[in-house]
């Protein structure tokens, strides 16, 4: 399986009720291909220490997997809510989350993926739209 390295920019912007945060990020990362699958691997530093991520794709659905210092795995499936435990050294949370959209566009030297789904904590529902591009460089 041949590894491209790769350039990550990721956008989010999550909304509750009348509050609206925007994050932007940038990684650097390896990008295999495998059958119709993707896998895109990361790490990314947090106060807790580095986090090892994991994000496999196709136009179907998407996962994410993030270990070290804080460990979960979120899987995207448009129009299904899905389950998953967010760990950290405080503690598990349980959460669940509903894909409303989820895009995967190519282009030449890069990858686009358009995620919007509601991260569903038991209150009012955060919802979250998220912009990652993937450049090869």
């Amino acid at each position: 399986m041949e590894k491209k390295n790769c350039k990550i920019r990721l956008k989010a912007i999550q909304k509750m009720g009348k509050d609206v945060e925007t994050t932007n990020q940038e990684y650097i990362g390896e990008l295999a291909e495998k059958e119709d699958k993707r896998y895109l691997t990361y790490k990314r530093g947090s106060e807790e220490g580095d986090i090892s991520c994991l994000l496999t794709f196709d136009r179907r659905s998407m996962s994410l997997t993030q270990r070290g210092a804080m460990n979960s795995k979120m899987n995207v499936f448009p129009g299904k809510k899905t389950e998953y435990i967010y760990s950290t050294p405080m503690g598990n949370l349980n959460l669940s989350i509903f894909t409303r959209e989820y895009q995967v566009s190519d282009f030449e030297n890069k990858i686009k993926l358009v995620i919007d789904y509601d991260l569903l904590t038991g209150g009012e529902a955060i919802r979250i739209s998220m912009n990652i591009e993937i450049e090869y460089v």
